[in-house]
């Protein structure tokens, strides 16, 4: 079972949020307190352990405060059904009701079940995820382990009669609490359970004002509705031969069994697969152990599992995979909001702009590629946690930038700002593209080239500089070499602005930048105004620049 559609209206800090999902990976990213728990916690309140209902809301569970704004949860599956919880809806009799609902009809607990999710919070605990919690996945991994059981048969050694695995368990647990476990005896001899639950007997009844006759007590060793859910897991010391409760354990190595259970969960590929949400999974994790942690995600989802998660990590996102990408944001007026990036709208938008046609997979493996070679995926993934971005098109500003901010005192970082290198001059338009339609403003760095003047390499860079400048409504051959709000385009090349005398590149003109450039007065001309176009960006959320419909000429 799939979520395919979320929608939240008056809940917390959300006014209004619709969310198309992702059959696979749902990475939700933003700063603290701009809602993206209160999303998850919309979706658990609706699919969690405890049944949902309004009995205890809170004035501040609505949005703003205001009672008048009526909560509204709706979650659409893939069978075509919808779940919601709401504070008013209408029945198919015209009747106004409140609470859950599956798609306009009144929903039992039992039904809900079936559409219920694992969650894996920030806590990471074992306590939380035992057999004895239905709602963990390891108690949904057993559950189905449990329904297989009882349906299987063994051949009785005894009677040679084909009889249910189950029920020989029953007869074997039964005969152990007989004879072993209740065969303790006070210093009187008398059986000291069978007195015990003869007490409980007769004093129950008494106090429910039955003959003794008609209700009985009694202690099983098993749960007959789930055998396996009284198993404790159990961790042993290489060290030693002493065994722990995995819960008694520290944080990390039950961070650890959790991802081990997930990675059971994808390779046993049960039945009941139903959406995982996990809080934060790069909690007491090491960058590597992060980054091996994705890719059995990226398992889980290939096996046909759906996952939610939020993360402050950029181990846990892919570029290449851009519409499994959520940017969460908050404005005073609006509230919670989404800014995501649909496959479908770039190709609409090169087919607009260029007459290609493209398809999904085509679309998605440019992106792919220009990801895998940007010489830094690190700070393509770490660009859409950033407040702005600046677009280069190689090492040698990706160097030599910091260095400059150093000098003048700029921190960029402090200021949410990420460099990123594309590759390439080819590359530029298309990443500016895509940060820009998560709301992230760039700037943008390239290399007019004017010295191709004359040469065999004037028309493809005209054709390269005019793509670029018509991003910025710009119609021009070569950039002017002057700051813009979101531009700069060198006449010439990076190297040459920064008046050094040389054409090297890369990190032999990081070494001699360092060497000749540590003071302003060094300091090329246009560095102090960058860093003032820099700084206004980050304060504003970008636009899209995708074209979604024929441009009339």
């Amino acid at each position: 079972m799939k979520i395919t559609r979320i929608r939240i209206k008056n809940y917390k800090s959300i006014s209004s949020l619709d969310i198309q999902t992702n059959g696979r990976l749902n990475v939700f990213i933003g700063e603290n307190s701009v809602g993206k728990s209160n999303i998850f916690d919309a979706i658990n309140w609706l699919l969690g352990p405890v049944y949902p209902s309004f009995n205890s809301t809170l004035p501040n569970d609505h949005y703003q405060g205001d009672l008048e704004n009526k909560i509204r949860i709706r979650l659409y599956f893939d069978d075509g059904n919808f779940l919601e919880l709401a504070e008013e809806w209408i029945d198919k009799y015209d009747n106004p009701k409140s609470g859950l609902n599956l798609t306009g009809e009144y929903v039992t607990d039992i039904t809900r079940q079936k559409y219920c999710s694992a969650y894996l919070g920030i806590d990471r605990q074992i306590l939380d995820y035992l057999p004895s919690n239905r709602w963990s996945l390891m108690g949904r991994i057993l559950q189905e382990i449990n329904a297989a059981f009882c349906k299987e048969k063994v051949v009785d050694e005894e009677t040679g009669e084909e009889i249910y695995k189950s029920d020989l368990l029953k007869s074997q647990l039964r005969d152990i609490r007989d004879n072993t476990l209740f065969s303790v005896r006070d210093d009187e001899g008398n059986e000291v359970m069978k007195n015990f639950i003869e007490l409980l007997q007769k004093e129950s009844a008494k106090q429910l004002n039955k003959p003794e006759q008609e209700f009985s007590v009694d202690f099983n060793l098993y749960d007959p509705w789930n055998f396996y859910r009284t198993l404790q897991l159990l961790v042993k010391d290489s060290e030693s031969t002493l065994e722990f409760q995995a819960s008694k354990l520290g944080m990390g190595v039950q961070a650890s069994i959790s991802i081990a259970v997930l990675k059971a969960y994808s390779t046993l590929k049960l039945k009941n697969n139903t959406p995982i949400f996990i809080d934060e999974p790069e909690l007491f994790l090491h960058p590597q152990a992060q980054r091996n942690f994705h890719k059995l995600l990226n398992e889980l989802a290939d096996n046909g599992t759906q996952i939610f998660l939020t993360t402050h990590s950029p181990n846990f996102l892919n570029l290449a995979r851009f519409e499994e990408i959520y940017v969460v944001r908050k404005e005073a007026t609006t509230g919670t909001y989404i800014n995501c990036a649909a496959c479908s709208d770039f190709i609409t938008d090169l087919y607009q702009r260029h007459q290609i046609v493209s398809d999904y997979e085509a679309m998605m493996l440019q992106y792919m590629n220009a990801y895998e070679h940007t010489g830094d995926t690190q700070k393509a993934n770490e660009a859409f946690f950033a407040k702005a971005i600046i677009l280069v098109e190689g090492e040698s500003e990706s160097l030599i930038l910091p260095h400059l901010f150093d000098i003048m005192k700029f921190d960029y970082l402090s200021k949410g700002i990420t460099i990123v290198r594309c590759g390439g001059k080819n590359e530029l338009d298309r990443f500016y593209r895509l940060y820009s339609e998560f709301g992230i403003p760039c700037f943008l760095m390239f290399d007019g080239d004017d010295n191709h003047i004359g040469t065999q390499e004037e028309r493809p860079t005209i054709k390269k500089n005019r793509a670029l400048l018509k991003l910025f409504g710009i119609e021009a051959d070569f950039p002017d070499g002057n700051v813009h709000d979101s531009l700069l385009g060198f006449k010439s090349t990076f190297d040459v602005s920064l008046g050094l005398g040389t054409t090297s590149k890369g990190l032999k003109l990081f070494r001699l930048a360092k060497e000749k450039i540590i003071s302003i007065e060094q300091m090329p001309s246009w560095a102090p105004t960058l860093a003032g176009k820099l700084d206004a960006l980050t304060k504003i959320k970008a636009s899209s620049v995708l074209v979604r419909e024929q441009q009339i000429a």
